[in-house]
């Protein structure tokens, strides 16, 4: 039996899990391709909550913006009990955050939405204080004194669907109070305590909206948590399946050609056929596992490398220096670098964004190999990697973490492109 480079070795049940997810990470990366590839390009969010906040702030933002369409003949019709600035600087305040909030939405990498949905709120709250600043003290006892005072809640919804909800309740309360005190002073010239009883009325009416945003949120979370949870389990059974049929391979092997030998020995000197028999036995023992063990040039390596390139994407730029002496490495060290290198060549194509560069550079030591995958794209906070995240947790740290001497290191951040470092050292 041979035994893996560095003296240990992985025991065959992580063997098997890694292939079992191997098998995983295909399935993905042919559904990813294919969605690609589908209608000119269709990104899909990394979770539920992602795509909650996309469309549900694409969603908000609109209604923002239709309310201001639909106020905006009374904000004209009101105009004259404000200095003239108040109007025009009043609908920027309002209609400028929900415009670029639904703009960062259609984006392939949705940025920001907490800030805009934030900016959401300080700007009408700004506007309704901006008002007492600009009232010129004539009234109007027309319903509406202040074009702001029929969408107060608004702004709450979206704080609410990027989980900022002690915000959203703050919003709620002091934005309905100040523009219902705004429209008092604008229609009688001073607050009417009967008459301001509609802005309880109004809160709690914006409340309802705000607690269905809230658990509706709170449910995506928690059915992305269990999704993670069913993935993992999922695995976990999948590898023991994988591990059980290794045993029975190896149980029909050791029925069929072990003890058939065995008991096929006689005292005196042994059979030539008998010999040829065990040796058979042994190899079939061995085989699946032998080509791991078969060292690696570093020539071959970087054809190795090359190729999985050029199959992944004809526009990645490769930079390999091999080196003129002789040098080997394990067989398993190259396949896990090979196959991280490859993931995250896939992770530029699927994430990176329109019109990005990616460049992989390898270096080959007597003892030691680097392989650098960089591109100029979006970018992403590692930290903020979810669990279910199987190209990055299992596809690069994963199978590099499974090599002795292995090592992933994956550097990244919003708008600042993404490295992953792949190193292998001799043990």
């Amino acid at each position: 039996m041979h035994r893996r480079p560095g003296g240990g070795g992985l025991p065959s049940t992580t063997v098997k899990r890694m292939v079992v997810l191997d098998r995983r990470l295909d399935v993905r990366r042919a559904v990813s391709d294919y969605l690609e590839g589908f209608g000119g390009g269709i990104r899909s969010d990394d979770s539920d909550v992602g795509r909650l906040e996309r469309v549900g702030t694409r969603f908000v933002g609109l209604g923002l913006l239709v309310f201001i369409a639909v106020m905006t003949p009374v904000a004209i019709a009101r105009a004259d009990l404000t200095a003239a600035w108040w109007t025009p600087l009043s609908m920027v305040l309002v209609a400028g955050p929900p415009t670029l909030m639904v703009i960062a939405t259609f984006r392939a990498v949705p940025r920001g939405l907490v800030p805009l949905a934030g900016a959401c709120s300080i700007g009408y709250i700004a506007a309704a204080l901006l008002w007492f600043v600009a009232w010129n003290g004539e009234t109007e006892p027309d319903r509406w004194a202040v074009w702001l005072v029929q969408f107060p809640p608004v702004a709450s919804i979206a704080l609410v669907l990027v989980s900022r909800t002690r915000w959203a309740l703050v919003h709620l309360v002091v934005a309905t109070l100040l523009v219902h005190v705004a429209n008092q002073l604008g229609r009688y010239g001073e607050v009417h305590l009967s008459q301001l009883l509609s802005a309880p009325l109004t809160i709690t009416l914006g409340g309802v909206f705000v607690a269905v945003a809230y658990a509706t949120t709170r449910n995506v979370w928690s059915l992305d948590a269990r999704r993670a949870d069913m993935l993992a389990a999922a695995a976990t059974v999948a590898a023991d399946i994988a591990a059980e049929a290794e045993r029975a391979r190896f149980a029909a092997l050791i029925h069929d050609n072990v003890i058939a030998a065995l008991l096929a020995v006689r005292s005196g000197t042994p059979d030539p056929r008998l010999i040829a028999q065990a040796a058979a036995a042994l190899d079939e023992l061995d085989r699946g596992d032998e080509p791991e063990h078969q060292p690696i040039d570093a020539a071959q390596f970087a054809a190795r490398l090359a190729e999985m390139a050029d199959t992944v994407s004809d526009q990645v730029r490769c930079d390999v220096a091999v080196p003129e002496a002789e040098v080997s490495y394990p067989h398993a060290a190259m396949t896990a670098i090979t196959e991280s290198a490859g993931e995250a060549i896939r992770n530029w194509r699927r994430h990176a964004g329109p019109g990005t560069r990616c460049a992989l550079v390898a270096e080959f030591g007597a003892d030691t190999v680097r392989v650098t995958i960089s591109d100029d794209g979006v970018g992403f906070d590692p930290a903020e990697v979810r669990p279910e995240r199987f190209g990055v947790a299992v596809g690069i740290r994963g199978r590099m973490e499974t090599v002795p001497g292995g090592l992933a290191e994956i550097r990244s951040a919003p708008g600042c492109g993404t490295t992953v470092v792949l190193d292998w050292r001799r043990p």
